[in-house]
């Protein structure tokens, strides 16, 4: 898969042959420095944006072979999408921004009401249901945003740098949240991030580096030790430098 720009005259190559292939549920990160092309894939993967060549499969679709309506389809169905800025409705309440994807499918209030309550419940911020975002802390507007992410159960979380705007505690117990939605859910989640603290916190890890994936490791050894932060980022660092 390969992905190309064209910045005036000249073009630049973000995704210069991206082979990846994940094929079970878990928490997974992709890890790489600033224009790897972590932001890239990810774009490609939400149907955001389209390959320049190559295919994207995700949970049995080729999205890259789709219309317009069927990529909007996939990105509220299929596929679920947590942002570092929440990009919640800032108008509406948490009840109202969880309920919005099932909204506009045409699913009846009523209906998509008792779901956006039940989920809001079971990620604990049910009594902040009629606050709008403003009222809330920063987790728990990223609660609600994985609320609405959640609705329609999606095979595929995707997930951008989403502790980017919290506090170390409030990160903790996403990470937490994170893990647990990947495991009880058989939900496949992939986290973008580029800090070592985070990725720690996943079952494995996938090294970008200038476009193409570098390799990829487990963050539990075979003695079921887990990687620290530091030994982590070594070993992402070493894999960055295999790929020059």
């Amino acid at each position: 898969m390969r992905k190309s720009y064209g910045i005036g005259a000249r073009s630049v190559e973000a995704l210069r042959g991206v082979d990846l292939e994940i094929d079970s549920a878990g928490f997974y990160a992709v890890m790489g420095a600033s224009g790897s092309g972590k932001s890239t894939l990810m774009h490609l993967v939400a149907g955001l944006d389209r390959p320049s060549s190559g295919e994207v499969s995700v949970a049995g679709h080729r999205i890259d072979l789709m219309n317009e309506r069927e990529l909007t389809r996939y990105r509220r169905r299929e596929i679920g999408i947590v942002f570092q800025h929440f990009n919640l409705l800032p108008s509406m309440s948490a009840l109202d921004n969880v309920m919005l994807p099932a909204l506009l499918d045409g699913i009846p209030r009523a209906t998509s009401e008792a779901r956006a309550r039940l989920l809001l419940d079971e990620l604990g911020v049910g009594a902040r249901a009629h606050h709008r975002p403003d009222a809330l802390s920063g987790g728990e507007q990223q609660r609600v945003a994985i609320a609405r992410a959640l609705y329609f159960a999606p095979p595929v979380i995707l997930a951008d740098e989403p502790t980017g705007n919290l506090d170390s505690a409030a990160a903790e117990k996403l990470f937490a949240m994170l893990s647990n939605v990947a495991l009880e859910r058989n939900t496949l989640l992939l986290m973008v991030t580029h800090e070592p603290a985070a990725a720690a916190n996943c079952a494995r890890v996938i090294v970008l580096r200038d476009g193409v994936v570098a390799g990829s490791f487990e963050t539990t050894t075979p003695d079921g030790r887990r990687l620290d932060a530091g030994t982590l980022a070594l070993r992402t660092q070493e894999l960055a430098r295999s790929a020059r």
